[in-house]
């Protein structure tokens, strides 16, 4: 299989590390940014070029939470689910998004658009409950907000 960087590329990032099998999340990092996740094919693909076993790039790319193995929207939210979040409201965020986008955490709307998931903590607390979209944090981050924000990146 086809990797979607250029070999060569690949070939540098590995060769930064003293051992090939150290590159594994640079590498994954790199893929995911050229093609937006990291498929199955592309797992072995990875695990060939690095010569490690396939189950080692699987445990990477389902463990990291930055690494994601299926097509995510072109709009991410994230919704904080720290104690200081809980406490203030995140869960009822929570429920308000996942009402207006008809998916819940870890899903992407029928139209690709938003990809709802949640973390543990954005490191807004002062300013609970936090909601990141496309890496900017809003906070605190209220059912009014949201909406407005959903209809400026629909």
């Amino acid at each position: 299989m086809d990797l979607p960087v250029p070999r060569d590329e690949l070939e540098r990032i590995a060769g930064r590390c003293e051992r090939r099998e150290a590159a594994l999340l640079p590498v994954l990092w790199r893929i995911q940014q050229a093609a937006g996740h990291i498929d199955a094919g592309t797992e072995v693909a990875v695990a060939a070029f690095l010569g490690v076993p396939r189950t080692r790039v699987h445990e990477a790319v389902t463990f990291y939470e930055r690494l994601r193995g299926r097509p995510r929207g072109r709009h991410l939210l994230l919704v904080c689910e720290s104690i200081c979040c809980s406490l203030l409201g995140a869960g009822a965020l929570l429920d308000h998004l996942q009402a207006r986008l008809g998916v819940a955490p870890g899903q992407t709307t029928a139209d690709g658009r938003f990809t709802l998931e949640t973390v543990e903590c954005l490191a807004h607390c002062e300013h609970a409950p936090a909601l990141m979209v496309d890496g900017e944090v809003l906070a605190p981050a209220t059912a009014e907000a949201v909406d407005r924000l959903l209809e400026e990146k629909a």
